[in-house]
């Protein structure tokens, strides 16, 4: 039997069909949008696949951001795993954060959080990092600091001079400062529960924001104002900003004495005048 013919000047024909057609029209409109809006998330992740590499010899682990807001700080790499040959500068925090890392010139050393004064040793067999960032330095680029410094006037200072000469302050790179700190507060970390506030637990440092990683681990802190010694930094440009540095912030600092005997995380510091700027260009 053949159905039966449709009467296309029917109402409620002509109100259905075009309640089809707009049915459709919507459907394909939010199908557009959608299909805009895939398209430019799919730009973005090209557009981050084709960042520009990191520069030759700079390696890291671990990330600042993703410890903070996961509170996982288990390790990321093996110490002995890391290639250190001479040249080479660098900061961390071990597994747990139970110490603090410093590479200088291809020399490891880690503060144990068990040490009384920030003493370093050498790294355990099997310990591990559960952030580290750091590069083997084939030329040196310095320049004497002017003026005293407080923290904000010295790294814009780090960032001028490095503008000059041609670094790309996009990218991570490493310097180290040799001279005096009118200011230093450093601390290293234990792994241990927490003092309260106001009691050397939340002096900033590796997640030190109220809920994130520092909420599991307390840290020893120190208040050396005039100490001479050494920095090591990490300049972690836009790159890396999150990850070898805290989010919002583009420099991780430590501190060691003159002899290389005791070293830590920097949280405050001022550089005097005549300190020896020196900034990775090779």
């Amino acid at each position: 039997m053949k159905p039966p013919p449709i009467d296309r000047h029917h109402p409620t024909m002509d109100t259905d069909l075009a309640t089809a057609i707009a049915v459709t029209r919507h459907s394909r409109g939010r199908a557009m949008a959608l299909l805009g809006r895939w398209s430019a998330a799919a730009a973005v992740v090209l557009a981050a696949c084709a960042a520009a590499p990191l520069p030759a010899g700079f390696t890291h682990a671990g990330s600042f951001q993703q410890m903070m807001h996961s509170g996982e700080v288990g390790g990321r790499v093996t110490l002995a795993a890391l290639a250190t040959p001479p040249g080479t500068w660098g900061v961390g925090a071990t597994a747990g954060l139970k110490g603090e890392l410093l590479v200088a010139d291809g020399r490891m050393l880690v503060s144990p959080g068990t040490a009384a004064d920030g003493a370093v040793r050498a790294p355990l067999p099997g310990e591990q990092a559960v952030l580290y960032a750091a590069a083997t330095v084939k030329g040196w680029a310095e320049a004497a600091v002017p003026a005293d410094m407080d923290q904000a006037a010295f790294e814009a200072f780090v960032a001028d001079q490095a503008r000059q000469r041609g670094i790309d302050l996009a990218q991570p790179f490493v310097f180290q400062v040799q001279g005096s700190y009118p200011q230093l507060r450093w601390h290293v970390v234990t792994g241990e529960k927490p003092a309260a506030v106001g009691q050397g637990g939340s002096h900033g440092g590796h997640g030190a924001q109220v809920g994130h990683a520092n909420a599991a681990t307390g840290m020893k802190v120190f208040h050396n104002p005039g100490r001479s010694g050494l920095l090591v930094g990490i300049y972690s440009g836009a790159a890396l900003e999150g990850v070898v540095s805290h989010p919002g912030e583009r420099f991780h600092v430590h501190y060691a004495s003159a002899d290389l005997g005791v070293s830590g995380h920097v949280d405050a510091y001022a550089v005097a005048r005549g300190a020896t700027l020196k900034l990775q260009i090779r």
